[in-house]
């Protein structure tokens, strides 16, 4: 898969639901964890505990659980027991479902029995990343992972281009119908049509959302959106810019991944 996917993933995930999706979908993420990103991917170096001693532990939150959906901003349209397409090429079954993308790389994500947990005394966690940071112990590309979502069943799938078309069925149970098709807990299979760039299909027990923070630079106030550069004296992020721990993205770091 090339590079640009990734970056299509996560840019469509985000914009549907204003959190990180994990890449690879699959990817684990936990409360604490300290790393660097490289093209999407979190490298783990230790946590919060075993790096620097300080011991976090989830903010209490009711037992309620939700669903997250997106769907790149409506191009990806699905379709229940009916058929699509010039001589109905693609006909579903009690059971099954097609899914149609009107643009290349769009995304299909679907999360059930989601349970999000936060680091709790979060202003702990910061307070000690920017006495590191002032100390220069910090690297600038360095993050913590403060959020996850856990899911009982994701679903995740982008289509290669214009136009795709592929059908899924319950692998296990064909009385399942709807959305509820797309976390069928038997699972789903590929049933036809176009295959796919990136294809997680009810897999059970995943991370496939989180958010991260890292010490990154603003030119005015703390509460305006931060960036993150080179910080040389005279340019924009030098001196003149106040550092503050916010919400990172793994793409905020792309331009650093060539730098030592």
């Amino acid at each position: 898969m090339s590079d640009s996917r990734y970056r299509k993933y996560i840019e469509h995930v985000r914009g549907d639901l204003a959190m990180e999706p994990s890449w690879p979908p699959s990817a684990v993420r936990e409360l604490g964890d300290v790393g660097v990103f490289r093209k999407g991917h979190f490298e783990r170096k230790g946590t919060l505990k075993t790096l620097f001693g300080l011991t976090v532990k989830p903010r209490p939150v009711r037992r309620s659980t939700t669903v997250f959906h997106g769907d790149s901003k409506g191009t990806v349209r699905v379709h229940h027991n009916s058929a699509i397409g010039a001589g109905a090429a693609l006909v579903t079954a009690e059971g099954s479902l097609v899914l149609e993308f009107d643009k290349a790389d769009s995304v299909l994500f679907h999360a059930t029995g989601c349970r999000t947990r936060e680091i709790d005394g979060i202003e702990d966690v910061e307070r000690l990343m920017m006495e590191l940071h002032d100390r220069g112990e910090w690297p600038r590309r360095q993050v913590v992972i403060t959020e996850v979502t856990h899911a009982e069943r994701t679903t995740a799938v982008m289509s290669r281009k214009r136009n795709d078309r592929m059908a899924l069925r319950a692998a296990a149970d064909p009385m399942v119908t709807g959305l509820d098709l797309l976390t069928a807990s038997g699972g789903l299979q590929w049933a036809g049509g176009s295959a796919a760039s990136l294809q997680v299909l009810s897999e059970g027990r995943l991370t496939p959302l989180y958010r991260a923070r890292g010490v990154v630079r603003h030119l005015f106030r703390a509460d305006e959106v931060g960036y993150l550069d080179d910080g040389d004296e005279g340019e924009p992020g030098g001196d003149e810019a106040e550092c503050y721990v916010d919400e990172v993205s793994c793409l905020d770091f792309d331009d650093l991944d060539d730098l030592p």
